[in-house]
């Protein structure tokens, strides 16, 4: 059996997230942008990352790999006076916009303007072209304030945009483990200037991984840094069905750093190992979380890990305070490093080194003996009080769980049920389940059988007629 050791965020060398956050936060990373190269090359000084890179214009399923995509110049003009520059942000500029040059009526033009009027200062974070590059357009983001002083009359516009050919990036890592079968950890780098959606969830994984290079491991890890669904999509697109069948389990990180309660979206399954092994970390080891059903989160690359013939059990991780409204700043050029809240990085970090935690202990037990033990006797000494009416004992609050567990314990001593199982049916915290169980194996009354993730079954692709 393994255990792991224990591992803060901010502690060993400089493994506070905050730091690495507001380093990355000034490259405009995008699906085929120009700061990606350099936004990649710092994340190496941090893990060995492998680059992979897809040309723009491939195509897979209907997928595209856009083009090297930059803005030259955005501006809009009203009687000869500049009144809106949009280099002055990555968002200011709808990506995958088209060039245009020519004069609008006011009627004419607010089609091509997004804004958002209870953020008054805020860019738009408009996205959709960059994986529809079929349908693009132009828009520019105009803050509401700049917005509402605009009204009819004659505007100018001259938005000059390049495309080029270029290469979709994505990172992997891999921290090999004793065993070929792999857990995946993945987020996306594909928004500009965004600090909680979604760069702090990479930042999340790269301490994350950090940690995990320190230790000794059962299961295999892979990191995979990629654009939202299309740089996903690509990557499975080229591994083989023997790394495919590695695949056991994975989770999707995203908007870790703001006041919302920590949301797990579960499994297309449902109640799988990487289910229940953060079901369990957030309700013994945050301050308020909530579970809901696959596609019930923020939405994210989960639907293609769990593509028919990948089929990877995959949960998705964030924060969020409505299903299509996240957090106030959600999709704006105010999601910066001032949102973030150290605290909820650190618990939302720690959630995730909870669930590795969990799945590098769990085991099923195996019983040396017959009959009930008598957990009390000081031969043993394994009996955990509870309440009694009649009795004072001033016992902690889950003392009845731990009594109730007491009733039906010896029977999980049956080389089936894992400890994480019996956890979840008392919900019970694993880490601490797992210490109470130990103490009967150091009693030589069970032994430990570590219990691996089984692959679920891929289904196989009909030919076609």
């Amino acid at each position: 059996m393994i255990d792991l050791q224990e591992a803060r965020p901010d502690t060993g060398r400089d493994r506070a997230l905050m730091p690495l956050i507001r380093a990355l936060y000034p490259y405009a990373i995008g699906c085929c942008s120009p700061d990606n190269e350099p936004f990649f090359a710092r994340v190496q000084q941090e893990l060995p990352l492998t680059l992979l890179r897809f040309p723009s214009d491939q195509t897979y399923n209907g997928w595209v790999v856009p083009k090297l995509w930059s803005v030259q110049k955005a501006s809009i003009y009203r009687d000869g006076v500049e009144i809106f520059d949009g280099t002055c942000h990555p968002m200011a500029v709808g990506t995958y916009s088209k060039s245009f040059q020519g004069e609008l009526d006011w009627d004419e033009l607010q089609r091509f303007l997004v804004t958002k009027e209870s953020m008054p200062s805020a860019h738009v974070y408009h996205c959709m072209w960059q994986y529809r590059p079929w349908s693009a357009e132009w828009a520019l983001c105009v803050p509401f304030e700049t917005y509402s002083k605009m009204g009819p009359g004659r505007y100018r516009v001259d938005l000059q945009t390049r495309y080029e050919q270029g290469a979709m990036i994505v990172g992997e890592y891999e921290k090999r483990g004793r065993s070929e079968r792999t857990i995946v950890f993945n987020a996306h780098t594909c928004h500009p200037r965004q600090v909680n959606d979604d760069l702090a969830g990479v930042v999340v994984l790269i301490r994350l991984f950090q940690w995990l290079q320190t230790q000794d491991t059962y299961y295999t890890y892979r990191l995979v840094l990629a654009p939202e669904h299309v740089g996903t999509v690509f990557y499975m697109r080229d591994r083989s069905p023997e790394d495919i069948g590695r695949l056991v389990a994975g989770a999707f990180s995203e908007m870790p750093g703001t006041d919302g309660p920590i949301k797990i979206a579960s499994t297309f399954l449902g109640n799988q190992p990487i289910d229940q092994a953060f079901r369990n970390a957030v309700r013994h080891g945050a301050e308020a979380y909530t579970e809901v059903g696959w596609r019930e989160g923020a939405g994210n690359d989960e639907t293609v890990w769990e593509a028919p013939g990948y089929e990877v059990p995959f949960v998705q991780v964030s924060r969020c305070l409505e299903q299509f409204d996240p957090y106030p700043e959600y999709h704006t050029s105010l999601d910066t490093p001032e949102l973030m809240v150290e605290a909820r990085l650190n618990e939302f970090y720690a959630v995730f080194q909870r669930v590795v935690q969990t799945l590098e202990r769990n085991a099923v037990l195996r019983r040396h003996f017959n009959g009930l033990i008598c957990l009390s006797n000081p031969q043993y000494q394994l009996y955990r009080e509870r309440p009694d009416p009649s009795v004072v004992k001033h016992l902690d609050a889950d003392a009845e769980k731990w009594g109730h567990l007491l009733d039906s314990l010896f029977r999980y001593f049956d080389g089936r049920t894992t400890i994480l199982e019996i956890a979840e049916k008392h919900d019970l915290p694993f880490d601490e389940l797992y210490r109470y169980l130990k103490k009967f194996e150091d009693k030589e009354l069970v032994t430990f059988e570590f219990s691996p993730i089984e692959r679920v079954p891929v289904s196989a692709m009909e030919p076609r007629p």
